[in-house]
């Protein structure tokens, strides 16, 4: 039986925020609307999701995909991308009942190297800013990473804040380009890591043999069986056996990481492919998953395809429920955290970080923009 624990904060349950996630499926713009609770958490108000515009779209993967881009191009990209952020948070600043206090913009990862201490994302802060006449607080993982961390995972803070418990050990799994976990044992310092590939393998494999952008249920990868052989082979990738803190993206788990063990299996079909990729997912996640663990709670937008979700059923024991069961949606558990991350930015909260993404000192998150006043 899970219990019920509140911590209690000082906080203003008026204050209202705004939280922004595009990730690596480089899809769509999540978008939250947040209120402060009085044990300093937030609580969705509402969620909206953007699909980005077809040739903005392509752009964005065609930058991912190379890791090359001409100046120019970032910048038109850079500007198209704020545009789209921008008339998003006017719609959703004009539902609100209470005053907007920041936006919490993660921005559009394009290339992520912590091996180089260094993460891009981009995004027109200042312009969002101006825009808005809200300020925004942005560039979460540098501030990490110039304290020596990884720059992520960041979601286990505000996990641990919304779905820990007292005397149940939890597993928040976020199922969005990358499969990540938070482990939060009564207890024991905050864990988190990216254990590897979640839906950024199988919607590129599903877009180049079905022309969809995702595989909608999973309903392609039930025309196929996992193979086995293949399998092996793909989780014997260095990344899998890495100990944590680490990060991946899609500058490591693309197409090309995926055509090397493909070369291998000629005659393999392309719903074998698929199947064989949901339980990868699935055989990573449940070798991450602790022993003794009660509740794993899945968000993310791997949380809608029926073929993968019972993939990962069937490879674990505790029981998996959704972040719908402590009342947030899951295609907007993170939006919601970086709204949460610029309030606590703005209060000048310094957040212990050093378990989970490895840096030397704890610190606060993000850099604050405000508009200019007349």
């Amino acid at each position: 039986m899970l219990s019920w624990h509140t911590k209690i904060f000082r906080s203003n349950p008026k204050r209202a925020v705004i939280g922004l996630m595009s990730g690596t499926s480089l899809d769509a713009l999540d978008a939250a609307l947040l209120r402060e609770t009085d044990n300093g958490c937030v609580e969705l108000i509402h969620g909206e999701t953007t699909s980005f515009p077809d040739a903005l779209k392509q752009r964005l993967q065609n930058i991912v995909s190379s890791g090359e881009v001409r100046l120019k191009e970032l910048l038109e990209v850079e500007y198209l991308y704020t545009k789209a952020v921008v008339t998003q948070c006017r719609e959703m600043a004009s539902i609100s009942r209470y005053p907007i206090a920041c936006i919490g913009f993660h921005g559009q990862t394009l290339w992520h190297a912590p091996e180089l201490a260094s993460t891009l994302q981009i995004g027109l802060s200042e312009k969002l800013a101006e825009e808005t006449c809200i300020p925004v607080v942005s560039q979460f993982r540098r501030s990490d990473m110039a304290r020596g961390g990884q720059g992520a995972p960041l979601a286990p803070l505000f996990h641990a804040a919304h779905f820990g418990k007292s005397t149940e050990s939890i597993v928040a799994l976020n199922l969005g380009g990358i499969a990540n976990l938070t482990i939060i044992t009564p207890g024991q310092p905050l864990r988190g890591w990216d254990a590897g590939p979640a839906n950024t393998l199988s919607d590129l494999w599903c877009q180049a043999e079905t022309q969809k952008p995702f595989d909608h249920n999973g309903d392609f990868a039930n025309q196929g069986s996992a193979n086995k052989k293949l399998l092996q082979l793909m989780l014997a990738d260095p990344y899998f056996k890495r100990q944590p803190p680490k990060s991946t993206g899609r500058e490591y788990f693309n197409r090309a990481w995926l055509d090397q063990f493909l070369s291998l299996f000629p005659g393999i079909t392309g719903a074998d492919v698929q199947a064989t990729l949901n339980h990868l997912t699935a055989d990573v996640i449940a070798k991450n998953i602790p022993t003794g663990t009660d509740l794993v709670v899945a968000s993310g937008g791997g949380v809608h395809n029926a073929h993968l979700m019972n993939a990962i059923d069937e490879a674990l024991d505790p029981l998996m429920v959704t972040s719908s069961f402590f009342g947030f949606d899951p295609n907007h558990v993170e939006s919601a955290c970086f709204g949460w991350l610029a309030l606590k930015c703005l209060d000048g909260k310094i957040l212990d970080v050093k378990s989970v993404t490895g840096a030397d000192r704890n610190g606060t998150l993000g850099m604050i923009y405000r508009p200019a006043k007349d």
